[in-house]
């Protein structure tokens, strides 16, 4: 098994994203939905086996993974915005810690 890089705060980090863009600080219905989308994203923008890849060149791989492991979490054309939103998060992330020297 894959190891998950998600955490509690990483959850809470788009879980405020998500109020902020998608309910003008309404109640958060919905993000159950996408929180799949997101933590794949996360998960595989952290694993070593994309290491410096970049959206367009792992997009179609994620896609046929998506499918073939997580579609009973919605269809990839209903996730694919929130996987590379998390996917694009993750990178930077990354990449402000690896700048900063704070990377494992």
């Amino acid at each position: 098994m894959a190891p998950s890089y998600w955490s509690a705060e990483t959850e809470q980090t788009f879980k405020k994203l998500y109020l902020d863009t998608y309910t003008n600080g309404g109640p958060l219905e919905g993000f159950d939905n996408i929180q799949p989308g997101l933590r794949f994203g996360w998960d595989k923008a952290l694993a070593s086996e994309y290491p410096n890849e970049t959206w367009e060149e792992v997009e179609e791989d994620l896609e046929r993974t998506w499918k073939e492991t997580h579609s009973h979490h919605g269809t990839w054309q209903d996730m694919k915005k929130h996987v590379r939103r998390a996917w694009e998060m993750a990178k930077k992330d990354w990449q402000n810690l690896v700048s900063q020297g704070k990377a494992k």
